[in-house]
């Protein structure tokens, strides 16, 4: 009886000391979470949230803030920041290169981001999208910026991209063997119940919120601020602007006829990603096949967008054709692919097919908003199939001449030069944002 009872005490005395353990663990608790939830928030070494600076663009382009400093800027950190932190996908995103970059919210229309990237080569593409597929924030609609390049098997063109989110998107997105290999996150992780960390998280918030300055964790100034809308057409340096697109600097957005044809002869003296594009790559066109077709199974729209090149970058490979064989097979291929997936296209590489004049480039590869403007009817207009009034009276009074309608690049090379006082009336009759 007395080995009963004295089992009976120490039963007792043991799950009192488990429930005051659990007790006080439950005390600890909110503590311990307090911690995980102030590394991650804070998190100044960007282990979970992305790198001070890029982070402070993100955030204040989720805000719905232009931003300071666009050349400074990390684009590619920036978007997967700002995809990561997304509440709501827009309508519609635009992809491509710089020269996408001047594709605003006016010229689309509704709830829009423009997600292009400097530079950006045929893996960015793929990559940008797959940051708003991984986190499920697919927009209704894509606008594709498709740029000759992305078919030229050069692999300079995708030395700044991700290399192992593309493969991430190729195994997981297109179900395609990549050697892909999932991070070890366990040590990543054991941070946020990090007391060191804790501490400097909590030294780093408490400086920022005394001087109202953000900084980076060693104390060194972060450039990016918002700026308000009237002052970005002023402004000695580029700007992003709340829906993703660029202002570029007054200086270059003022050059006179001889400072543009400077650029315009020194670009087509190099043409980046062109020299010695012979034919498009078999793999890298059954790529962009497979991700468009990809895109669409998402239930997502689709369209291409054709950016014009300076008509004398069009004269000068006319001229000058050795090299630039693939170059030429790049949109004619992308019209007949486009044509049999039902995606509506607009514009073209040459000037002269869409009526843009000269005094609408800013140098040889990037159009003026206002070109984009005469192009494109907006992303509803675009999905009906519909053309904006300056295309259907373009055609309509230049569309039988050999470099209009049937003008693609490498068939033929100047640019129409439309009657000033017909220019005047098409223009107008084309409403801008």
């Amino acid at each position: 009886m007395k080995k009963i009872i004295s089992f009976l005490r120490f039963l007792v005395v043991r799950l009192l000391c488990f429930l005051e353990i659990g007790l006080k663990f439950c005390l600890f608790l909110p503590i311990l979470l307090f911690m995980v939830w102030f590394n991650y928030k804070v998190d100044i070494s960007g282990l979970f949230q992305g790198e001070l600076a890029p982070r402070q663009v993100a955030n204040l382009l989720l805000e719905g803030k232009n931003v300071s400093d666009y050349d400074k800027m990390d684009e590619r950190q920036v978007l997967q920041l700002y995809a990561q932190n997304l509440d709501k996908a827009p309508d519609t995103v635009a992809l491509g290169s710089s020269r996408v970059l001047q594709l605003t919210e006016g010229l689309v229309g509704g709830s829009y981001f423009n997600a292009g990237i400097s530079g950006a080569g045929a893996m960015d593409i793929m990559n940008i999208w797959y940051l708003f597929e991984r986190e499920d924030k697919l927009p209704e609609n894509l606008i594709l910026c498709v740029d000759p390049w992305l078919f030229n098997p050069d692999p300079d063109l995708n030395k700044n991209a991700d290399t192992e989110l593309f493969a991430e998107f190729l195994e997981k997105g297109l179900g395609i063997a990549a050697d892909y290999e999932e991070p070890d996150t366990v040590a990543l992780w054991k941070a946020l119940v990090d007391p060191a960390y804790f501490q400097g998280n909590v030294t780093y918030y408490l400086k920022q919120k005394e001087s109202g300055v953000v900084q980076t964790e060693d104390g060194g100034s972060i450039p990016f601020h918002a700026l308000a809308n009237g002052s970005l057409g002023t402004l000695e340096y580029a700007a992003k602007r709340a829906d993703g697109s660029v202002q570029y600097p007054l200086s270059f957005c003022t050059w006179n006829y001889d400072q543009v044809m400077a650029e315009v002869l020194a670009q087509a003296g190099t043409l980046n990603a062109m020299h010695g594009f012979e034919q498009m790559d078999a793999y890298w066109t059954d790529l962009f096949v497979r991700f468009v077709e990809h895109v669409q199974q998402k239930g997502v729209n689709v369209v291409f967008l054709l950016t014009p090149y300076h008509p004398f970058i069009a004269l000068h490979v006319y001229n000058n054709p050795q090299g630039f064989t693939g170059f030429f097979e790049v949109e004619p291929w992308v019209r007949e692919f486009a044509a049999g997936h039902g995606i509506p296209v607009y514009g073209s590489y040459h000037a002269g097919r869409v009526g843009i004049q000269e005094s609408m480039f800013f140098d040889g590869v990037h159009c003026k908003p206002e070109a984009l403007r005469l192009m494109f009817p907006g992303i509803d207009e675009a999905l009906a199939g519909g053309q904006t009034a300056y295309e259907t009276m373009y055609l309509a009074t230049y569309g039988g001449t050999e470099n209009s309608a049937n003008a693609l690049i490498g068939y033929d090379a100047n640019c129409v030069v439309v009657d000033a006082d017909w220019l005047a009336q098409a223009e107008a009759a084309t409403p801008g944002p």
